[in-house]
């Protein structure tokens, strides 16, 4: 009796190692740096991923370029798709719960740039940040610098939160990015970070720039100039220089907040960025940021002080928000008041493609402003030729003036100041961009060795 409960005792313990034996197994794919163990698997399909098409590929790609998409790689067993099959242990990339005769398929994806905030911009390009400019009391001569010989940018607040802007004089805010049509390389200044994290440029030439004693900041080479056709508005009988709506960058017939028709200065920026820009523009890695915001406050009043909001349209007397900010009741004023918002979304130039603003431009490019200017260090009615944007020439800001006896735009005098005139005088436009958040840069500012674009 014992001998026969033995053998089926026997038996009994054969069986369920058989069927223990029978069980498929749980295994993983380990994905260690840039290789993967199959550990026994039948099929591992491995794609790169770039929007819609998927292109197979034979080894891991670099882990530097490419990372797993976790949300779309997934295995199949028999009909039934398992998703959310990668976990992590210990660093590594792992399948988690296979059978042997599950077929897995494992996605990458180009790693996004990193986008960097305001604060983190400012530290990405060596300088130093600090809270800004509480007075603005006369121009700036000085130097701002760290104890590392580094710049300090200041603080300030746009429509998208903190901004972070160079001031007075400047020798590491140089960028060189794109190519002209004649194959010279195209100077930047850095002029702030927006609160965006994206970095507004102004144009400072095509001089090639070798020392870190910047030659060539000055001269008609630094701007555009079309002789006798540099006026703000046509140059044409069209243009008399007696109606409100030539001080927009673009204006409408009577509407104090138009656009639609572009002013001289905005088709010279606009055919200046088709001929040197475009291409780089349309590269879908370019660097442009579709979404850049040119403001030219046209909030109006029909009195110098500021207090009689109105006006704005054909001959009718009329003082512009950045009239009053710098001139209020006929004077410069002391301090002066720059702002970086823009007060009415209707007076934000923005190209058609972007989520903002008027989306009304052809391309993502304007002018400065009146405000960036005395940020910068300039002054209303003083002369500064040891900031940043002195060039030894006149031109353009967007920023309208007031419409008296004529329609008045600022500008920035060849000797650095700050000062009004006419939409119809002859002078010279900077184009001003702004790059993406996620651009990264080589260099270190200085013109011996500029920000160039990686």
């Amino acid at each position: 009796m014992e001998k026969r409960n033995g053998i089926l005792i026997l038996i009994m313990v054969l069986i369920i190692i058989s069927i223990i034996l029978l069980i498929p197994k749980n295994k993983e794919y380990k994905i260690k740096e840039d290789n993967i163990t199959k550990e026994e698997y039948n099929t591992l399909s491995m794609f790169i991923v770039d929007g819609e098409k998927e292109t197979p590929i034979e080894t891991v790609p670099s882990a530097s370029e490419y990372e797993i998409d976790e949300t779309k790689s997934y295995c199949k067993r028999g009909e039934d798709e398992l998703h959310n099959v990668l976990t992590t242990i210990n660093n590594n990339f792992v399948f988690k719960e296979l059978h042997t005769n599950d077929k897995c398929y494992l996605y990458f994806s180009k790693i996004k740039p990193k986008t960097f905030t305001p604060e983190e911009r400012v530290i990405a390009l060596g300088k130093t940040k600090q809270t800004g400019q509480t007075s603005f009391t006369d121009l700036d001569t000085s130097e701002h610098k760290d104890s590392n010989g580094n710049s300090i940018m200041y603080s300030g607040t746009d429509n998208d939160g903190t901004t972070y802007y160079f001031r007075g004089v400047v020798n590491d805010n140089w960028v060189k990015y794109g190519t002209t049509s004649d194959n010279k390389s195209i100077w930047w200044r850095i002029i702030r970070i927006n609160g965006d994290g994206t970095i507004r440029l102004i144009y400072a030439g095509t001089t090639d720039l070798n020392s870190n004693t910047p030659p060539g900041t000055t001269g008609t080479g630094t701007q555009i100039t079309v002789e006798n056709k540099n006026t703000f508005c046509y140059g044409t009988s069209d243009c008399q220089y007696k109606d409100n709506k030539y001080v927009g960058y673009q204006y409408a017939d009577k509407d104090v907040h138009g656009n639609g028709t572009d002013s001289y200065a905005a088709d010279r920026a606009n055919e200046w960025f088709k001929q040197n820009l475009l291409d780089e523009w349309n590269n879908g890695n370019g660097r442009i940021d579709n979404n850049a915001g040119f403001c030219a406050d046209r909030t109006s009043y029909t009195n110098n002080t500021g207090t009689s909001e109105g006006g704005g349209a054909g001959t009718t007397p009329t003082y512009y928000a950045t009239y009053i900010r710098f001139k209020k009741s006929g004077s410069w004023q002391n301090p002066q008041a720059p702002i970086f918002a823009c007060i009415n979304a209707s007076d934000l130039f923005t190209y058609t493609g972007a989520t903002k603003g008027t989306k009304s431009l052809t391309y993502p490019v304007g002018l400065i402003t009146a405000d960036e200017v005395v940020y910068a260090g300039g002054f209303g009615g003083k002369n500064n030729e040891s900031y940043y944007l002195y060039t030894d020439q006149f031109y353009w800001t967007m920023s309208p003036s007031l419409m008296g006896s004529d329609a008045d735009v600022f500008y920035v005098y060849m000797w650095g100041s700050l000062n009004e005139t006419r939409v119809n005088n002859t002078y010279g436009v900077r184009p001003v961009i702004s790059l993406k958040a996620d651009t990264q840069f080589t260099g270190d500012g200085k013109s011996g060795s500029p920000f160039v674009i990686q």
